[in-house]
């Protein structure tokens, strides 16, 4: 039997690079993604640090969520979330007036065929097929 393993998310360098920051001024261990009820399309996109202990006991949970590993800073997408997390590409852009862009922020994009997203990029709800 062959099997195709999706992977769950797409991170780009930006993202990556911010959390690395965030994770070593702030002295956290990880990042926790997950989806929460809530926003003008039913989920919301969470991105939370997370302290060694909170990791730990996370990953002694069954079976253990997935973890995405990029140098020295770890994501893990939370279990019940990741069916809804699939497909999403999370991107970290910076403020660039002259594009119209006037905060620095994590960007959320899901997957065109598996959710749709309403203008603020926080809020999502997943497409029934």
């Amino acid at each position: 039997m062959n099997f195709i393993r999706k992977i769950p998310l797409t991170i780009t360098k930006q993202a990556w690079d911010k959390m690395s920051y965030i994770k070593n001024t702030n002295n956290s261990y990880a990042f926790m993604f997950s989806a929460k009820g809530g926003g003008c399309h039913g989920f919301n996109y969470s991105l939370e640090t997370l302290d060694k202990k909170e990791y730990q006991n996370l990953m002694q949970e069954k079976p253990a969520p997935t973890e995405l590993i990029e140098k020295d800073t770890r994501l893990i997408i939370e279990p019940q979330s990741e069916m809804l997390l699939l497909g999403t590409t999370i991107d970290y852009v910076m403020e660039d007036f002259s594009n119209q862009i006037f905060e620095s922020k994590f960007v959320y994009t899901p997957l065109k065929d598996y959710a749709t997203s309403c203008g603020c990029g926080i809020s999502f709800s997943p497409k029934i097929n």
